[in-house]
């Protein structure tokens, strides 16, 4: 017989860490205004930076500083979405029989959000997702 697997082990349905990566490819908000600044002190005092260039770079800053606010809003976005979509499923659960994959029926009394998992609270234990089987009404 061929091995029954959860929805929930989707990746829509988990949370997953943010990791960060140990080098940087790109150039933020920090580095880039320590260039700029590092440009506006070592510049030649009889031949200063074009003001349109200066103004460029400028608005170059506030754009960068921009996406950055856009890119950690879409993120916030993006976890509440997972966590709402995640709980609204796990709510349909509650005050059914969950059959687990070793064979043991519980009644689901609750439903929690542990380490980014969703689980079932079956009243002395939690069951993760993916360990549910079957659900029955």
């Amino acid at each position: 017989m061929a091995d029954i697997t959860s929805i929930f082990d989707n990746p829509l349905y988990t949370v997953q860490t943010k990791s960060s990566a140990t080098g940087k490819s790109e150039v933020d908000k920090e580095a880039f205004l320590k260039l700029l600044t590092a440009q506006l002190k070592y510049q030649d005092p009889l031949n200063p930076l074009d003001n349109v260039e200066f103004i460029g770079q400028l608005t170059m800053f506030s754009a960068l500083e921009q996406v950055m606010n856009i890119s950690d809003t879409l993120e916030k976005l993006s976890n509440y979405q997972i966590y709402s979509n995640a709980l609204m499923i796990g709510s349909s659960i509650i005050g059914k029989t969950i059959i687990t994959t070793d064979g043991i029926e519980y009644k689901a009394q609750g439903i929690a959000i542990e380490d980014g998992i969703l689980k079932i609270n079956t009243g002395n234990k939690y069951i993760s997702m993916s360990q549910i089987k079957e659900i029955k009404a």
